[in-house]
């Protein structure tokens, strides 16, 4: 059971975003933006959101979403490989700098996604019931929209929510 209320985890989750904010499941530059709600934030309050953001992306007028369809998953499941796959990049890149060949600047980016990736985890995991949503479509539409969300000790729902970009 989780102490922290929504405020105070929003705080802490918009800490984690504030240095590095890149969700690497995209193809685009995919901010992740820090939410609270005391609404019900069920699949009609998901779908909402997630027209609301294709319709801005869009920029179509009279743009209907299509049909989706949200898919939930732990965060272990989402996490996992994400934080692998930067460990990888971090892991491949220190020998060439550790050798001389590269410069160290070269350390940043892997170093600040597996420390971004293991701090909104670790925020998450002090949520109750976290879990993220994909919202995806079957059309041609290349948006897929990401919401990592969780439960605060006052009732609050807190969420990041992102539109990745995949062609």
């Amino acid at each position: 059971m989780t102490t922290l209320t929504g405020a105070t985890a929003a705080k802490l989750l918009k800490a984690v975003i504030s240095d590095y904010n890149y969700w690497g499941e995209s193809e685009s530059d995919s901010p992740l933006a820090i939410k609270r709600t005391k609404s019900v934030f069920d699949e009609k309050k998901i779908l909402s959101l997630d027209a609301s953001a294709r319709r801005k992306a869009m920029q179509t007028e009279g743009y209907k979403a299509p049909e989706r369809t949200i898919i939930e998953k732990t965060l272990d499941e989402v996490f996992q490989p994400l934080v692998q796959s930067s460990l990888s990049e971090l892991t491949n890149t220190a020998p060439s700098v550790m050798n001389g060949v590269s410069p160290i600047e070269n350390l940043l980016s892997p170093a600040e996604a597996v420390e971004y990736y293991v701090q909104l985890y670790s925020a998450f995991k002090k949520l109750d019931e976290p879990k993220v949503c994909y919202v995806e479509d079957s059309s041609g539409d290349p948006y897929t929209r990401l919401f990592i969300v969780g439960s605060s000790a006052d009732g609050e729902t807190v969420y990041a929510q992102g539109l990745l970009t995949q062609a």
